[in-house]
């Protein structure tokens, strides 16, 4: 199941032990967990959600909203929007510490080249964009 669905084991039988998903039954013989298809689609959606980024909490919610389909479509909605717009300011965040390092790279570089205007330019704006990181 972990190949199948992307979950390494150890993350199949946590999942388990917090109740993101059920026991599951073990082979008798074996002793080997027995997965069924309707546990492995759920397994693969657990993937994509956890892959999307979606917390644990987020993951129940989706989960038990689910079970209600279209009567709680506002619902999950508005947990994927929510993400969304976290994930949005990720993303800015992220072009903004790119900015700032690209800023390094410039004044280390002229810097190198002994270009020290150059460089007292760069670190005046690099001091503008380091005031975005906070």
């Amino acid at each position: 199941m972990a190949a199948q669905s992307g979950i390494s084991e150890y993350t199949l039988r946590y999942y388990e032990k917090i109740g993101l998903i059920e026991p599951i039954p073990r082979d008798g013989s074996s002793g080997h967990r027995r997965y069924s298809a309707e546990m492995a689609r759920r397994l693969e959606t657990l993937a994509c959600l956890r892959a999307s980024g979606l917390s644990l909490d987020d993951m129940r919610q989706y989960l038990r909203l689910r079970e209600h389909g279209r009567e709680s479509a506002a619902e999950q909605k508005a947990l994927f929007q929510a993400h969304a717009e976290k994930v949005a300011e990720e993303i800015r965040l992220l072009r903004v510490r790119q900015r700032f390092l690209d800023g390094k790279v410039a004044y280390w570089d002229a810097q190198m080249k002994g270009d020290t205007e150059l460089a007292e330019q760069i670190a005046a704006q690099n001091q503008e964009i380091a005031k975005e990181l906070k």
